[in-house]
Formats: C-alpha cells, sequence, structure tokens
C-alpha cells in the first residue's frame, strides 16, 4: 500500500505541474498538502527517474520530454520547446549576434525560433513562421547537405517544376548542386555570403550547421552577422567553435532524450 500512496502523491505532482508548469517545494507542498521534506522526496525521485529536472536559481522544478512522451510520442514541439531554445538563448548570449532555428516545410525552409528581439545586433525582426527558400539560403543549403539522397531528389524536383526564378535556378544544375553538397558537407555548415555589390552597412550574411538526430537531420542552426563586420576567416576562428559546441551539445541531449524512449 505504501508503494500505491507514492505513485499517487507522484501522479499527483506530474499533474500539478503539467498545468502550473514550474514550481518550487515549498508551492508543491501546499498544493498536494504534505510536508516539504516528503515533497523534496517525491520531486527528486521523479527527477531521477527522469520526469522532472531542476532548472533555474530558485529551484523550480518542471516537466520534461519523457512525460510528454508518455501519451505522445517524441513530438516537434518537444525537442523544439524543452531542448533547441534554452541552448539557441545561452548561444546568443554569447555571440550576441541574432540567432535562428529553421526546419523544412513543404519545400520551403520555415522559421521555428530566431533571437531577433533579443539580439543588440539584429537589423531585422522576422517573426517566427517566415518561408524561405532552400537554394538560395544557407539554411536550405545544410539541408541538402544533410537531408537523405530521397528527400533530396523529392524537394530538387519539385522545385524544377516552380516558375524559374533566382531562388531556384540551381535545381536545373544537378552538377552545381552536387559540388555545393559536397563543400557543405566537408566544412560541416553552409555560409550564404552576398555579393561584393551587397557588401555594404545594413547587408547580412548568415552560417548554418546541421541538428542531427538518429542520423536524420532535424533543423538548421542559423547565425545572422553583418557583413562588413567581419570576414569569413574572422568568422570561422571566432565564432565557428562556439557555434559547433553548441549545437554539439543540442544533438547529445536530443540523443538522450530519444534514448530514453
Amino acid at each position: 500500500m505504501h508503494t500505491i500512496r507514492s505513485l499517487r502523491r507522484g501522479l499527483m505532482a506530474l499533474e500539478i505541474l503539467n498545468s502550473r508548469k514550474r514550481m518550487t517545494v515549498a508551492e508543491m507542498a501546499r498544493e498536494i498538502n504534505l510536508p516539504r521534506t516528503t515533497t523534496f522526496r517525491i520531486l527528486e525521485n521523479l527527477v531521477t527517474f527522469g520526469y522532472l529536472k531542476r532548472n533555474d536559481k530558485k529551484g523550480r522544478y518542471s516537466l520534461t520530454i519523457r512525460v510528454r512522451n508518455l501519451a505522445s510520442g517524441f513530438n516537434e514541439d518537444a525537442w523544439l520547446s524543452e531542448i533547441v531554445k534554452p541552448l539557441v538563448i545561452e548561444l546568443s548570449k554569447i555571440v550576441i549576434w541574432p540567432v535562428s532555428i529553421m526546419s523544412p516545410r513543404n519545400v520551403r525552409m520555415s522559421l521555428r525560433f530566431t533571437t531577433d528581439t533579443d539580439s543588440p545586433l539584429s537589423l531585422d525582426y522576422y517573426n517566427e513562421g517566415l518561408r524561405l527558400p532552400i537554394l538560395s539560403t544557407a539554411t536550405g543549403n545544410v539541408y541538402l547537405a544533410y537531408c537523405s539522397d530521397t528527400e533530396r531528389e523529392i524537394v530538387l524536383s519539385a522545385l524544377r517544376h516552380e516558375k524559374p526564378d533566382e531562388t531556384n535556378m540551381l535545381a536545373n544544375s544537378p552538377e552545381t548542386v552536387a559540388k555545393l553538397i559536397e563543400t557543405i558537407r566537408q566544412n560541416g555548415y553552409a555560409i550564404n555570403i552576398r555579393s561584393p555589390r551587397a557588401m555594404e552597412p545594413g547587408k547580412t550574411n548568415t552560417i548554418a550547421l546541421p541538428i542531427m538526430r538518429n542520423g536524420q537531420f532535424l533543423a538548421a542552426l542559423a547565425m545572422r552577422y553583418i557583413s562588413v563586420a567581419m570576414s569569413t576567416t574572422e568568422l570561422k576562428e571566432r565564432y565557428l567553435p562556439t557555434l559547433i559546441e553548441i549545437r554539439d551539445q543540442m544533438e547529445e541531449e536530443l540523443a538522450t532524450a530519444g534514448h530514453s524512449l
């Protein structure tokens, strides 16, 4: 009976946190009408089992992806909100430049999250849901380089049937696309550098890295920077190591979350 009672209390804590999002031990103790020491043990057991995490200065607890997977499996909202977003925010505080997450959707790249409004170096502010072309953007290029061969062929075939313009003209040049993919795979990233005419104050370039999960492309991590602020060499020396470090941390946490299922 003691085991069943403990289970019931643990489930009560999960239900409460599902509606309250984050709570301290004291707040939870008041909700379930138990002593703080007992409540603390319940919450810490749930942390041990991977259902809760304690992640701020006030010691508040919140649900992890594992709880959501009990009902719906690993979903895009979970990987984005629980793992990627916090690390993007952390990254933006280090590099200062605006950082974004973009994923493929209907042969376009869709903006899923950005730190534009938080970066003092943002020249433009983009809204989530913005759709950008694949072939003319760094995020789209890195997607093509790291998605499966079948997926790439489907995307390129769809682009070939669209009205030709500067955003999809490369779709009809297999040799150029193949060379582009080879270069990106060798480097591990893609850079969208504007033409010399556009290298003036107010113009931005983008560097993008792939975020992979279980060997599959999940999203692109991108950083925009003012084109005249630094050379490509300076970009790679000063910022690329940090971008790679945070991206690798994302992939590690994504793999861990997936393995726990």
